[in-house]
C-alpha cells in the first residue's frame, strides 16, 4: 500500500519520550509478534491522520473482523484470541492512530468524527466496505462510535469492558491516570507494578507484559478523542447487533450494574459478565471470550450459563 504525498512528508507526532525509549518499545513489540500464534501479514494503510499499522491473519476471503485494542495496548493485545478468531474470519488487529504502537500519526485527533473518518479510511485501504468490530476498553468505545457515526460500515459489535460508552469512570480510574501513572514515570520504575486494570494477568512473565512495562514508562501523551457516555437516544439508534462482555472484577465500574444499564438502554443487546476476569477479559479468559464472540458474530444461539451447564 503506497502512502499519499500528504502522509509521506508530514512530520510524525511524538509517540515516545525518547529515541532510546522508542527502540526499547519496538524491540518489545517485535518480541510479542514472534509468538503470534498464526501466520500473519503486516500492512501499512495511509490515512489523513497518518499511516496505520495492521496485523492481518486468517483466510483472505473470510468475513472481515476488525480488532481494536484498549488504550496503549496495541494490536498485540489480541495475541491470545487471534488463533481462534482467524479460523472463522479475516482478522485485522489495528494499532490505533495517535497512540503508542507502529502506526505513525501526522495529525492530532480533534473529535469523534476524526476517529470515525480514520477507521473508515483504514477499511477502505483494506478493501473492506462493511465489517464486524471487536473492541476492548477504548477500542470498544471506538467501535460504538463507528456504529453511531457510520452505521453502514458496521455489521456487528462485540464490546469488552468498554471505556465510558454506557457509564462514567470510577474514581480509581482518574487516580490511576492523573496521579499514579505520572508518578510511576517520574520514578522511572521500569519493572513497576502495572495499573490496577492489568492486575492478575502475570504480565511480568510474558512478552506482552514486558511490552506494557516499556509502554508505561516510554510513551508520550497520546492523541485521542475523549470517550463519552452515549445518551439513551444514541444507544437506541445503534443498528448493529451488539454483544457486551465485562469481567466480573472490572475496575472502571461495577460489572453487573453496568450490564443491566446497557441492556435497559439497548433492549436488543446481548451481554454477560465473564468470571475470573478483570478489565482485559480477552486476555484473562481468552477461551471463554473467544467462544462468546465467535458464536455471536456467526449468529449462533448462545446458551445461557445454566443451559450450558
Amino acid at each position: 500500500m503506497t502512502q499519499t504525498a500528504s502522509t509521506l512528508h508530514a512530520p510524525a507526532l511524538p509517540l515516545f519520550r525518547s529515541v532510546e525509549g522508542e527502540a526499547r518499545f519496538m524491540a518489545a513489540y517485535d518480541a510479542v509478534l514472534e509468538e503470534w500464534p498464526v501466520e500473519y501479514e503486516t500492512l501499512h494503510v495511509p490515512t489523513a491522520l497518518g499511516t496505520t499499522h495492521v496485523i492481518a491473519s486468517g483466510p483472505a476471503h473470510a468475513p472481515p473482523l476488525l480488532l481494536l485494542p484498549s488504550l496503549a495496548a496495541t494490536a498485540t493485545l489480541w495475541q491470545p484470541n487471534v488463533a481462534e478468531l482467524s479460523k472463522h474470519f479475516r482478522t485485522y488487529a489495528i494499532d490505533v492512530i495517535g497512540q503508542v504502537g507502529k502506526s505513525v500519526a501526522t495529525r492530532r485527533i480533534r473529535n469523534r468524527s476524526d476517529c470515525a473518518d480514520w477507521l473508515a479510511e483504514v477499511m477502505n485501504g483494506l478493501h473492506v466496505w462493511r465489517a464486524s468490530i471487536v473492541g476492548s476498553s477504548y477500542g470498544a468505545f471506538l467501535a460504538m462510535n463507528q456504529a453511531l457515526l457510520m452505521p453502514e460500515r458496521v455489521e456487528r459489535l462485540a464490546l469488552i469492558g468498554p471505556a465510558a460508552t454506557f457509564v462514567g469512570f470510577s474514581p480509581w480510574f482518574y487516580f490511576t491516570m492523573l496521579i499514579k501513572l505520572p508518578l510511576m514515570r517520574l520514578l522511572r520504575k521500569r519493572r513497576q507494578q502495572l495499573p490496577k486494570v492489568l492486575d492478575g494477568l502475570r504480565l511480568d512473565m510474558s512478552p506482552w507484559g514486558r511490552l506494557m512495562a516499556v509502554t508505561m514508562t516510554e510513551s508520550a501523551r497520546p492523541s485521542v478523542a475523549r470517550p463519552k457516555v452515549f445518551s439513551k437516544a444514541e444507544l437506541r439508534a445503534v443498528r448493529a447487533p451488539t454483544l457486551l462482555l465485562i469481567g466480573e472484577n472490572e475496575t472502571l465500574y461495577d460489572a453487573r450494574s453496568t450490564l443491566n444499564r446497557a441492556q435497559q438502554r439497548m433492549p436488543g443487546l446481548t451481554g454477560e459478565v465473564i468470571p475470573k476476569a478483570g478489565h482485559l477479559a480477552s486476555m484473562a479468559q481468552p477461551q471463554e471470550v473467544n467462544e462468546r464472540i465467535v458464536r455471536f458474530l456467526r449468529c449462533i444461539a448462545v446458551p445461557s450459563r445454566k443451559e450450558a451447564a
